[in-house]
């Protein structure tokens, strides 16, 4: 019989004690959306929340949760970033309590499913959209006491053999889904992390709008499925009131995967909150679509309290963005980004590495970069890919090739100027993947002069990041996008002198 439940939020283990050291987190809002839904079937059931993000030593106080709460069961949900700690962490769990099942679940697990049963990481991992899936696990091992083989949703290891069961269905009216149950944390935890808006996350709440993406970026895990399922104005303006009445937040940061589109329904929420609520600031880190952006909604964004928002354009290169699947309208792009800049505190999300890449192409997005000059953080990742993705199998690595991918896999990748470098592309020859890691750190030398450097961008950013917060929140703002916990007023102008 289920009586206990320890889910645990894993990320990248961080050395909390290091002052150079920024550190950026989310609430756990997946594990707290399953508690609600559990909860509404089986309310006796006891629930412990664990994030590693909280803690200096997550070892030590999981191995201290397993003994004070003896729990029947352990969930671990991970993106793929952090699949290093989340074998860490299984494999204390499996010495402590060999005989307790494990059950993984999020984007890590849901596209690595394989590895994770066969070296024994989790007895059953679910596939996707979770909620659904879990309560049906938990009714299972509440009836029979064993590993169900069959319930969809879900992969399990069967006579010997990793078992792929069908999807589980998505939840149509996602309205019907109760919020997530902030009640099994504590936001003061959080007091030492910013949230992906480079705010203060014990004083934020995390909202999910909307499930799902219809385009098919390769490097994206697709968690909702392709089809938009949204919930209703009413549904979310709910659920932040709670947050205000029940917390005294008034900070909210949207975790869509693409809140504006369809543009009509985004406009019904920002138009609720305008009419409905008090005064909030709202913020949109996961990267909107930057071509389904006009004038109408960008006046809805600033009445509704947007402060900040992340713009996602990857790659300019037509060719490439055909390639990646995300086919963004750069022309639209452009101007909505323009006008964006000018208003909220933006970021903009660019890519280099793609497979077939050349440098001039990389060049053209950076020349795209540089032409934007009131984007307060333009940020330049390098792509990645993991085992088991779609960019993994477009490669078509040979063994010894997918064996280097996986150990690279474990390393978080940071593009440092005269650093080694870990880059895919070094591993294949130059007709699949033209740009290598000198390449690369050439390309930032680039990006740190033409964009990160421009005088111009420096000084017109900071009217807008000003605009929005007082002077201390400006200052955590730039120790956050600078990567600088120490960034002081002197510092602050020593930059813009320098403008």
């Amino acid at each position: 019989m289920i009586n206990r439940i320890l889910l645990i939020d894993v990320e990248i283990f961080e050395d909390k004690n290091n002052p150079e050291l920024q550190l950026y987190s989310h609430h756990p809002i997946g594990l707290l959306y399953l508690i609600s839904s559990v909860k509404k079937q089986f309310p006796d059931i006891e629930f412990k929340v664990f994030h590693t993000s909280t803690s200096t030593n997550p070892i030590k106080e999981i191995e201290a949760l397993l003994s004070s709460f003896n729990p029947d069961l352990v969930g671990l949900r991970a993106l793929s970033i952090a699949a290093n700690s989340f074998k860490l962490i299984s494999e204390r769990i499996r010495k402590l309590k060999p005989d307790i099942t494990i059950i993984a679940g999020g984007p890590y697990p849901s596209i690595s499913y394989q590895d994770i049963l066969v070296t024994g990481m989790a007895n059953i991992t679910v596939i996707g959209e979770g909620e659904a899936t879990f309560v049906e696990l938990i009714d299972n091992l509440n009836k029979s006491n064993a590993i169900p083989f069959d319930i969809k949703g879900t992969a399990v290891i069967k006579d010997g053999k990793v078992r792929l069961n069908d999807p589980q269905p998505v939840i149509q009216n996602i309205d019907v889904i109760p919020f997530p149950d902030y009640n099994y944390i504590n936001l003061k935890d959080y007091g030492l992390l910013k949230n992906h808006a480079l705010q203060d996350a014990s004083k934020s709440a995390y909202i999910l709008s909307s499930r799902g993406c219809p385009y098919g970026c390769f490097y994206c895990h697709q968690l909702f499925g392709k089809r938009i399922r949204r919930r209703s104005a009413e549904n979310v303006i709910a659920e932040m009131r709670e947050h205000i009445e029940k917390r005294g937040i008034f900070d909210f940061v949207f975790l869509d995967d693409i809140f504006n589109v369809p543009m009509a329904e985004a406009k019904k929420v920002l138009k609720a909150i305008i009419t409905d609520l008090p005064p909030v600031r709202i913020n949109f880190p996961n990267g909107l679509r930057a071509d389904f952006i006009d004038e109408e909604m960008l006046d809805l964004f600033e009445q509704a309290g947007t402060v900040e928002m992340a713009l996602a354009v990857e790659t300019v290169v037509p060719r490439l963005q055909k390639l990646v699947g995300k086919n963004l309208d750069i022309a639209k792009a452009q101007i909505a980004i323009s006008a964006a800049t000018k208003r909220f505190i933006t970021r903009i999300f660019f890519i280099i590495g793609f497979p077939t890449e050349t440098f001039e192409e990389a060049m053209q997005t950076i020349n795209f970069a540089a032409s934007f000059e009131y984007v307060a953080q333009p940020t330049l990742s390098i792509l990645r890919i993991f085992n088991n993705s779609k960019l993994f199998d477009m490669l078509k690595p040979t063994e010894e090739q997918a064996l280097k991918i996986v150990e690279q896999e474990k390393n978080f990748i940071h593009l440092k100027m005269f650093s080694n470098l870990e880059f895919y592309g070094d591993l294949f020859p130059a007709d699949k993947v033209p740009l290598k890691s000198s390449d690369l750190q050439e390309l930032q030398l680039h990006w740190l002069r033409n964009v990160i450097m421009n005088p111009v961008r420096i000084k017109n950013s900071y009217q807008v990041i000003s605009k929005h917060h007082d002077k201390e929140k400006t200052l955590e703002f730039y120790r956050g996008a600078l990567d600088r916990p120490k960034f002081s007023e002197k510092d602050l102008q020593k930059l813009l002198n320098f403008s």
